[in-house]
């Protein structure tokens, strides 16, 4: 019985290689930095070129998205009517500048066959570095230097 267990728990423990722990950067940086996910992601065996493609693609579709959303925001040429449309432009840029990158990090880990514990620590890391930085992107545009 003792036997069996230690089995078991043998099995659920397994070795981490170079490799998953190169896998396991790609997909947590892909989602936070995703130019640097993307260059480990294609130094990565790990995946097919079709993947890398897919991987490379999706961040960069984000970034066309927001770029092409942008004119439409109160910054941009002005376009944007107060309520509804306003909140589909913020949704849309947010959408293609942070969502695009974390929907490409679950699309590599669950091709690389990731455990959905690691997969939950990924996202949940990456998606509390996002609010960080979201959040000292908000209070320094409210900072003033010198008190002004």
């Amino acid at each position: 019985m003792g036997h069996q267990l230690r089995a078991q728990a043998s099995q659920r423990q397994r070795e981490w290689t170079d490799q998953d722990i190169l896998t396991v950067v790609a997909v947590g940086s892909i989602a936070v930095l995703w130019p640097v996910g993307v260059l480990v992601t294609w130094a990565t065996p790990r995946w097919r070129l079709v993947d890398k493609i897919i991987a490379t693609l999706i961040p960069v579709g984000g970034l066309m998205l927001s770029l092409l959303v942008l004119p439409a925001g109160e910054r941009g040429l002005g376009l944007s009517a107060p309520g509804l449309r306003n909140w589909l432009v913020e949704f849309a840029q947010y959408a293609g500048l942070m969502g695009a990158p974390l929907v490409a990090s679950l699309f590599l880990g669950l091709r690389a066959g990731l455990p959905r514990r690691v997969m939950a620590g990924l996202l949940g890391l990456a998606l509390i570095a996002l609010a960080l930085g979201q959040l000292a992107f908000f209070l320094g545009s409210r900072l003033h230097p010198g008190g002004a």
